[in-house]
């Protein structure tokens, strides 16, 4: 291989891939490195992952690469060194994320003027409507009863 191809794998290599080929070459289980390093069951299997947000603390997850990486007897260095980047690239995905989010506040925004406006126009046409139901109630009020050389003849009768 290239120095190349070389570098282009080691782009690729991840804390928990690093740690895991390791403890498969000690023939530990995950159960025995969690016992030597006193870890909650379950953050082995999460630091092979490389799922360090599914940890109860995962600011710590630096610490526990780096204790792992000792048990193994690995270069702690190197370990961390991709611990890093890959945080870096954890980071700017996180950064993506919540900038979305903001345009999605700034849209239910946009929502909400849209309602209130709506309620207004509303609100306009049903007191306009009762503004013209008052007249014409005057006036029929007003044609209700005829009067005829001194009669009062009310509406609708004959």
């Amino acid at each position: 291989m290239t120095s190349d191809v070389l570098s282009q794998v080691d782009a690729f290599v991840t804390p928990g891939t690093l740690l895991r080929k390791a403890r498969l070459n000690a023939d530990f289980t995950q159960r025995e490195v969690e016992d030597r390093l006193n870890l909650m069951p379950g953050y082995v299997e999460l630091l092979e992952r490389d799922d360090y947000q599914s940890l109860r603390s995962p600011a710590f997850a630096r610490g526990y690469v780096r204790a792992y990486a000792q048990l193994m007897k690995l270069e702690e260095a190197a370990v961390l060194a991709a611990f890093d980047e890959q945080r870096e690239t954890w980071e700017q995905q996180k950064q993506r994320v919540e900038t979305q989010s903001l345009q999605l506040q700034s849209t239910g925004v946009g929502v909400i003027v849209g309602l209130v406006t709506l309620l207004l126009l509303f609100f306009a046409l049903w007191w306009w409507s009762g503004r013209d139901q008052g007249g014409v109630e005057a006036a029929s009020l007003y044609y209700s009863e005829v009067t005829v050389a001194g009669i009062d003849i009310p509406a609708g009768e004959p």
